[in-house]
């Protein structure tokens, strides 16, 4: 019976139950459940803890909730003494943690270890999804005091001058805007949560949205202030999913302008830094994203990719970028540049985060202008690929001619040291002399489909006011840099320029983009089957000046899906100092829908090397008195 009441005692109160306790329960009801374990019925609790489907984490899944949880200890603990061949062996030996035939104490205390439940003290710096739901159900967090220690650090850091002393005037400036209801909304799902436990792994999340995504309540500028005034009443279709899943859009991120540049992060709102050295660049054009959850801002990021936007600004700021094949997540309510190559996504510290983070983005079907929609698949769950093997027997194709030359000594040594970490985890790497497009084009001639003009006119149409057009927009904006009062940082004449693409022109140019896409597809598929490849690798990024022949255009050529993890960083050419040079991420591209796939092997990569580094500039806060 002692099991039976440690199966309904509330796994939430602060202090009361933590790990040792359950341990020490679990020890002492294991001699009376041994002895009843044949006619005593576990009592299944109410749903007060997540489920984290990464496969380490499933070890001794026992009542098929898909979830390791109190559940499946009391019926472990009732089976102790059970062996191999006696009845009922069947229904827990997934939980035979020894493999030694017979249920046991270690067994019990090893299922306890897959808990998302951990009682010791929570960190911030550096802390993950599955940490954080560890924490709250522990009891030894809630969802307000997460939230209110990461606007604490935003208000502390963002906009504060004298952080790197080799650029003692600069801000990190990452953010645009916090949610004022951000406090309101985490106290609301801490109270959801005690009444009837988390909605999912995310419930409490505080995630950082960048800001061409709708958050209803709060403007949507594209970093342009002729967009100040643009409070839209619904969310886009990504934040609403997220919403559905329990996290908090507690802040929007600077970006480069209208999203047109991957190097660069500059706006109305300031010139977004990178998170390891004010003087290296930050990438573009979810900059702001990039610095600010790598700066442990939020928890998890939202970017936007049409050429690189997502995995540029990941690759200098040591994240995890995915670029989803395009048409996984839906872009309504996003202000958008290309129509076609347009997408949502995560940008986070790990790979498991970025899986969990796609889990709540994916649609249950591709949107328009998705790319193969005849290919289309979703798993369960992106977070049941996080499998450190997942590396063992895989052959991934090195674009040589998309990395660098031994001339670029740290860059080289970076792609050297990544190659020999792959095949430490088990992968074959052959080299791939050159990827050209079909047809004998260059990627750096593939343009896109000249939508911009025709996408903010519907946007603006539809979210800011009926009728209201891009040319209207830049109207305002030359009207107030006659007046002395710029609301753009680029000049009137260029802004102006984006609104000038007419009907005709979008329609002539259509053809020529999708020849150039199909070129790219083609190239991808006949190199992935020539060399049985279930993978291509390169740089996401190059030298700060360029952006290593333009291979994050790989991607967003083909619609083609891609994430960047992690390569580790270089600081040559760099002056000695305390500040970590720049870093690069390495890569993984691969066919439409195979977003798994990719994570399985980015996870793999990521378990191997574990480049991922705290920046040194924004440590812990003093604990307020």
């Amino acid at each position: 019976m002692n099991a039976l009441r440690f199966a309904s005692a509330p796994i939430a109160e602060k202090g009361t139950l933590v790990r040792r306790t359950m341990l020490a329960s679990a020890v002492a009801a294991v001699t009376a459940a041994a002895l009843v374990f044949g006619t005593v019925a576990p009592a299944h609790a109410d749903t007060d803890s997540v489920s984290y489907p990464a496969p380490a984490y499933q070890r001794g899944e026992l009542t098929g909730d898909a979830k390791v949880d109190r559940d499946d200890l009391t019926v472990l603990m009732t089976a102790v003494g059970r062996k191999a061949g006696d009845p009922g062996w069947d229904a827990v030996a997934a939980a035979d943690a020894d493999q030694d035939g017979a249920i046991t104490v270690t067994d019990v205390a090893a299922l306890s270890k897959q808990f998302v439940y951990d009682d010791d003290p929570f960190e911030l710096q550096e802390t993950d999804v599955v940490a954080i739901q560890k924490a709250m159900t522990a009891g030894t967090l809630t969802s307000q005091e997460l939230t209110a220690q990461y606007l604490r650090r935003i208000a502390a850091y963002d906009r504060t001058a004298g952080l790197d002393p080799r650029d003692p005037d600069a801000a990190l400036e990452s953010i645009i805007a916090t949610n004022p209801t951000a406090m309101a909304e985490a106290a609301a799902l801490d109270a959801e949560r005690a009444a009837t436990g988390p909605r999912s792994i995310l419930h409490g999340i505080p995630v950082i949205a960048k800001d061409n995504i709708n958050l209803a309540g709060l403007a949507t500028t594209a970093g342009c202030a002729c967009l100040a005034d643009n409070v839209t009443s619904t969310d886009a279709e990504a934040i609403s999913r997220l919403k559905a899943m329990g996290a908090i859009v507690i802040a929007k991120a600077n970006l480069s302008e209208f999203a047109m540049s991957t190097v660069v992060s500059n706006s109305s709102y300031g010139n977004t830094k990178n998170a390891y050295g004010f003087d290296l660049p930050p990438g573009g054009s979810s900059g702001g994203t990039g610095a600010s959850v790598s700066a442990n801002l939020g928890a998890v990021g939202l970017g936007t990719d049409t050429g690189g936007s997502v995995r540029v600004p990941s690759s200098y700021n040591a994240l995890v970028g995915i670029r989803p094949t395009v048409g996984l997540v839906s872009r309504e309510g996003v202000l958008p540049l290309d129509e076609y190559r347009d997408t949502i996504g995560p940008m986070t510290r790990t790979v498991s985060d970025a899986a969990l983070t796609l889990d709540a983005l994916a649609e249950a079907a591709p949107g328009e202008h998705a790319i193969a929609p005849e290919a289309f698949r979703k798993p369960a769950s992106y977070a049941s690929s996080l499998d450190p093997n997942a590396l063992q027997g895989v052959r991934v194709g090195y674009l040589v001619d998309r990395g660098p030359t031994d001339a670029q000594t740290g860059d080289f040594q970076l792609v050297a040291a990544a190659r020999a970490d792959l095949e430490a985890a088990g992968a074959t790497v052959v080299d791939i002399a050159s990827f050209d497009p079909v047809g004998g084009g260059r990627m750096e001639d593939i343009h896109g489909s000249k939508t911009f003009t025709h996408g903010v006119d519907v946007y603006l149409d539809t979210y800011y006011r009926p009728g209201y057009t891009f040319a209207d927009l830049a109207q305002k904006v030359a009207d107030a840099e006659a007046a002395g009062h710029p609301l753009s940082s680029w000049p009137a004449e260029v802004v102006r320029e984006f609104a000038s693409t007419t009907t005709e022109q979008r329609e002539a140019a259509y053809g020529p983009f999708r020849a150039g896409q199909k070129a790219v597809q083609e190239r991808i598929d006949q190199l992935m089957r020539e060399n049985d490849l279930d993978a291509l690798i390169y740089p996401s990024t190059g030298a700060p000046d360029l952006l290593s022949g333009f291979n994050n255009l790989i991607s967003a050529a083909s619609g083609y899906p891609a994430i960047s993890v992690p390569m580790g960083a270089t600081d040559v050419d760099l002056p000695e100092g305390t500040i970590l040079g720049i870093h690069r991420g390495l890569e993984f591209l691969g066919a439409p829908y195979a977003e798994d796939r990719l994570i399985g092997f980015a996870y793999a990569y990521e378990q191997q090397t574990h480049h991922r580094q705290a920046p040194s500039l924004f440590p812990d806060l003093p604990t307020e008195p």
